[in-house]
């Protein structure tokens, strides 16, 4: 597994380097497509016995749903993403119903996906490549601590109905290192935050935490292990971008309130 997971990072991370100094449109081009393959690993892992169409459905809207949100300036998207949390807690809720259909899990998908959307914003605006640096190095740090601090002194479960792993010591390990990493990377480029910038340093981890455990509990409501096995010992897209996902509205909000 360890393996695996070293050959996807020796892999993945010159893409993502390549991603970032990309013009922005071509930036935002990759990833609208990357979103849409996410979007239909949910859906299909949702209803896998599902027609083909169903999950392609799912990773067009999503798509057009980017493509909208960079294409118009005053695309809705924070309305959206109240939907997507609304959307998601009825999926979610013990005696829900929307969650034991296919038409459920599709709005879901179509809510939850997009919220990657926020990257692109991210990306478009003022120090935006900067930004981008800063929200990924951000997240990988605190998933980094959180397994590394978690495997070595992890004794107390987070969620244990949700995820058997994660503990109270990989989460505080988490918080520490994203903290750092923002800390290093906000002051590297010198995008001037000010006093603001010690809540974001802890707001960010703090969501990288919230989108990987929220991503878990949404399998555990599908019964799946994994989104799919695109990424060996990974998973799927959404595996690894669970966190990014909820990272990128927090700090593209926040730079924009900030």
């Amino acid at each position: 597994m360890l393996r695996q997971r070293l050959l996807v990072a020796t892999v993945g991370l010159p893409l993502l380097a390549l991603l970032l100094a990309a013009p922005e449109p071509v930036f935002a081009a990759a990833v609208t497509l990357i979103l849409a393959a996410a979007a239909y690993e949910m859906a299909r892992a949702a209803s896998p016995d599902g027609s083909p169409a169903y999950a392609m459905s799912a990773a067009a809207a999503v798509a057009l749903f980017a493509a909208a949100s960079r294409a118009a300036p005053n695309f809705p998207v924070l309305p959206f993403a109240a939907m997507a949390a609304i959307t998601l807690a009825l999926l979610l809720h013990p005696r829900g119903r929307i969650a034991a259909t296919d038409a459920g899990w599709w709005l879901g998908t179509t809510l939850y996906v997009p919220l990657g959307a926020h990257v692109i914003l991210l990306r478009g605006i003022e120090d935006g490549r900067a930004w981008c640096i800063v929200l990924f190095a951000t997240t990988f740090a605190t998933d980094t601590g959180a397994y590394a601090v978690g495997r070595l002194f992890g004794k107390h479960l987070l969620w244990p109905s949700v995820s058997p792993k994660k503990t109270w010591e990989g989460g505080l390990g988490g918080l520490v290192f994203g903290a750092i990493a923002f800390v290093v990377a906000h002051g590297s480029f010198d995008l001037g935050l000010g006093h603001a910038a010690a809540a974001v340093a802890l707001l960010l981890p703090v969501a990288a935490i919230t989108g990987d455990l929220l991503e878990s509990a949404l399998k555990r409501t599908m019964d799946v292990k994994d989104m799919s096995g695109w990424l060996p010992g990974h998973g799927g897209l959404l595996d690894r971008l669970d966190s990014v996902l909820i990272v990128g509205v927090c700090l593209y909000w926040s730079v924009r309130w900030l």
